[in-house]
């Protein structure tokens, strides 16, 4: 008995030192009652704000969450990541709540009602109460794929993007969508569209939808396909909202190539300019490149062992002004490349340039040092690598170094 009651006694000082940690509860975004008279009944919406909503006066994309009981959390989960990694500008997320007895019903045989609640009473409501923008996408999985398609359609202006996932039906509106289209040759709109390879019945859909849209060459649309591999029809709408978001706001990330042929290819420098011109007038972000970016092409050069374009980069940089803002490591990269070329008084320039903006660093000493001496200049390399080992005194094959060159 005595046992018993120690145990129980330490489940109680544990549980209850527990209890004096806790912050308060977990809240996300907030939830509201519309009283719908299209649909006839109470709907709940659920809304997260940007974090610094409070302190800006910004208005901001919005993304619709159709499901949102089952998909709001992770719309937010995305948001987090999508805007820590500066892939997205920053979005209100809103999900709109479904219960699963008649959601089948809401996306198909309600699915006027539906769509009408949305643009009369969801959209006015989001849009009065908070700063939006003009950018404005609904995202559907499955059935509610299916209806975005025929919101798409019945109701071309309400969104700029749409994001469906797994939709179903497909196949049977192709001939209407393709009549809409045909009237529609204008229409920019954002269509992206996504199933498994395994997923039959929703892939048949998806593939005919690509294929007319691959043929379509008079469409104007901005649509992607995306076929999903190694997911099923439970997991295909959490990686298509993730790589659609990333689509749906084009040119905001900062740009990149795998490599200098794609750099080239894709029309070099003037290509570069268009999309952050492009950029600057989507998001009212600067039209210049970023210190990152500039740094990434002249690192293609590095990796390419393309000497001319890597020089061309950086002169183009205003070489000096480039440097000072770079972390070390990645400025003496660049010094070591022209090292590396046997231009040794470019190497000297920079490395000095370097050294002078980090006085305490033995790295960029060593490289001046190794660049006087590729010159003829062994007094100069010396003194640099004397410099370097009053900084570091850590560096036994400098030392032997300097002592060589001592005799």
């Amino acid at each position: 008995m005595k046992p018993l009651i120690i145990f129980a006694l330490c489940s109680f000082i544990n549980i209850n030192s527990f209890a004096q940690t806790s912050l308060g509860k977990n809240i996300v975004g907030e939830n509201f009652r519309i009283n719908s008279e299209i649909l006839n009944e109470n709907r709940e919406i659920q809304v997260f704000l940007p974090k610094d909503y409070s302190e800006s006066s910004n208005n901001y994309p919005v993304i619709y969450l159709l499901d949102g009981q089952r998909l709001f959390l992770h719309g937010v989960s995305l948001y987090q990541s999508l805007v820590e990694f500066k892939l997205t500008p920053e979005f209100i997320v809103v999900g709109i709540t479904n219960v699963q007895s008649n959601r089948m019903l809401i996306f198909s045989a309600k699915a006027g009602d539906f769509s009408n609640y949305l643009e009369k009473e969801v959209v006015p409501f989001i849009d009065s109460r908070f700063r939006t923008s003009n950018k404005r996408l609904l995202y559907g999985w499955a059935y509610a794929g299916g209806f975005g398609l025929e919101t798409f359609m019945a109701k071309p202006k309400l969104f700029d993007g749409f994001i469906i996932s797994s939709p179903f039906p497909v196949s049977s509106k192709m001939e209407r969508f393709s009549a809409f289209l045909s009237k529609n040759k204008t229409l920019d709109t954002f269509l992206y569209f996504s199933s498994d390879i395994n997923e039959f019945g929703v892939k048949e859909g998806t593939e005919k939808l690509n294929t007319f849209l691959t043929n379509n060459t008079e469409t104007k649309l901005r649509w992607h396909f995306r076929e999903l591999v190694g997911e099923d029809h439970g997991s295909t709408p959490y990686a298509t909202l993730y790589h659609g978001l990333k689509e749906y706001f084009e040119n905001y990330r900062e740009i990149s190539f795998k490599d200098l042929k794609e750099f080239n290819k894709k029309g070099g420098m003037m290509f570069v300019k268009d999309y952050y011109n492009k950029r600057s007038k989507l998001y009212s972000l600067p039209n210049e490149m970023s210190v990152f970016t500039k740094y990434s092409l002249t690192r293609l050069a590095i990796r390419a062992d393309n000497y001319n374009q890597f020089d061309a980069f950086v002169n183009g940089f205003k070489n000096n002004e480039f440097i000072s803002v770079l972390r070390i490591n990645w400025a003496c990269s660049i010094a070591e490349f022209y090292l590396k070329n046997n231009k040794y008084k470019k190497a000297i320039e920079m490395y000095s340039f370097i050294a002078d903006n980090n006085p305490k660093s033995s790295r960029p000493l060593n490289g001046l040092g190794d660049s006087y001496l590729g010159n003829g200049e062994k007094k100069a390399a010396l003194k640099a690598y004397k410099k370097s080992i009053s900084i570091n005194s850590n560096q036994p094959e400098l030392t032997t170094k300097i002592e060589s060159l001592s005799n």
